[in-house]
């Protein structure tokens, strides 16, 4: 999802990208660098060295807008998502996009700053005055289940570490049925999270 969004961002775009640093702004940057655009960091956590540090549901874009937004795997650690979401709203240029993913069925993480869970419902809300708001599902009800499994690795327990390994091998073994029976039986009621 996030690749694709990013193949998309346009030449000499100014992309915000909320949550400084980690896996999701290398990937950004990488598309960035290929596509020629420019792209700022926005956090509030100076260790994390943002281009920008500050709250989005504060912070004063003073009219300086985006042609692009990400917050990908952040709303939950915010505290006020609808001031959040509403001033990035303010931060983006008229026909600007907001790339949005959230956990839904997922562990607690990034203790002690893990606030919310979303469901697609409460999405739509929080986004209302957007326009052409897309929301979808990150996966099936049996690959969420497996992606629990799986984040057992990141716990911090000693019987959850030593039994990571084989508890990772048990999910890849369980991922074709996993996503088979996803596929057989369909129902919107589990997610491990939403694309937006």
């Amino acid at each position: 999802f996030l690749e694709g969004a990013f193949a998309k961002i346009h030449k000499d775009a100014k992309v915000l990208n909320v949550g400084a640093g980690g896996e999701i702004e290398i990937l950004l940057r990488q598309y960035a660098s290929v596509g020629a655009f420019d792209v700022q960091s926005l956090d509030i956590d100076p260790d994390r060295t943002p281009d920008i540090e500050g709250d989005l549901s504060t912070y004063n874009f003073d009219g300086n807008q985006f042609d692009v937004i990400v917050m990908s795997e952040v709303l939950e650690h915010i505290r006020t998502p609808d001031a959040a979401v509403n001033n990035a709203l303010a931060g983006l240029k008229s026909g600007g996009q907001l790339v949005l993913t959230t956990p839904f069925l997922f562990p607690i993480h990034d203790r002690p700053h893990d606030y919310y869970r979303y469901t697609k419902y409460g999405l739509a809300w929080l986004l209302r005055d957007y326009v052409d708001v897309e929301i979808a599902p990150r996966n099936s009800w049996a690959e969420a289940l497996n992606v629990m499994f799986v984040r057992l690795i990141k716990e911090k327990n000693p019987v959850c570490r030593f039994f990571g390994p084989l508890i990772v091998l048990l999910a890849f073994i369980f991922a074709p049925l996993a996503m088979l029976l996803g596929a057989v039986f369909k129902t919107d009621f589990m997610t491990s999270g939403y694309l937006v």
